[in-house]
């Protein structure tokens, strides 16, 4: 019996050998998986101005055109992806998609599960209201009343629950401007990129406007945790960095301000 209860312990102990082994190839080898298949799948949600469709069904954007250019560095086809922003982390580890793009703030819970970039933008996340009210607002201790409305699993519904505010989920941000807009919701919490595009005179959201900057972020991309992609898209940022073509990329969507600087790691 001990005998048998031994042998069985050692095959349990090398098939969970061989489990870990497996994911390590699957995810130390993305760039050969990439490469052999021909096409890096890039998941998207609409930000402008860093994920877009025109009005040619097309993905633009800076995150759409750095995906676009590590694609030729890499030799493969890009091809977009819009996804359900809390499924992100599957996605990639199912291989429905091989990195995320859009506003993906960088936080530490995200770099435990995922393979992220370094930042190649600052940002920061704003509360929106109605104009009127904008001036009304200039702390988190002002808001514990109101309602706000947040993207699913966004880093702005995080925040939202750290500052313990009373949250309504919405599926896009452009909903949750909406929700402000006609009233359901107070405010909104979205990345003060997205709002040059969206709120103010001019814009989709005309009657809505800043109120207060609630945090700092950075923005980046993400890959499969382990996967060497992410390490390869920094050395991609620092080429079109000093060559100016980040810059470049960047003043299509006026934002090439924001850029972050991209030095080559020691």
């Amino acid at each position: 019996m001990k005998k048998y209860l031994s042998i069985l312990l050692t095959a349990v102990l090398l098939i969970g050998m061989l489990a870990v082994s497996g994911c390590s190839k699957s995810t130390t080898a993305d760039l050969d998986y990439i490469k052999d298949k021909g096409t890096l799948v890039v998941g998207v949600i609409d930000a402008p101005p860093l994920t877009q469709l025109n009005d040619e069904g097309e993905w633009t954007g800076l995150a759409a055109d750095l995906a676009r250019g590590f694609g030729k560095k890499l030799g493969v086809d890009v091809e977009f992806k819009e996804i359900d922003w809390t499924q992100m982390e599957h996605l990639l580890n199912d291989k429905t998609i091989d990195c995320v793009a859009s506003a993906l703030t960088l936080t530490a819970e995200r770099r435990a599960v995922m393979e992220c970039t370094k930042a190649y933008l600052n940002n920061s996340q704003i509360v929106v209201t109605k104009a009127a009210n904008a001036r009304k607002y200039t702390s988190a201790e002002d808001c514990l009343q109101l309602k706000f409305a947040v993207l699913d699993g966004s880093t702005h519904e995080t925040l939202a629950k750290e500052n313990g505010f009373i949250i309504m989920a919405k599926d896009t941000t452009e909903n949750a401007l909406k929700a402000v807009s006609d009233g359901s919701a107070d405010a909104a919490i979205v990345n003060s990129i997205f709002a040059t595009t969206a709120i103010g005179k001019g814009n989709e959201f005309p009657d809505l406007a800043r109120s207060f900057r609630l945090k700092n972020n950075k923005i980046g991309f993400a890959f499969r945790k382990g996967s060497e992609l992410a390490q390869q898209m920094n050395d991609y940022f620092v080429t079109v960095y000093t060559s100016g073509q980040m810059k470049q990329m960047a003043s299509k969507y006026e934002i090439q301000k924001l850029i972050t600087e991209q030095v080559t790691e020691q």
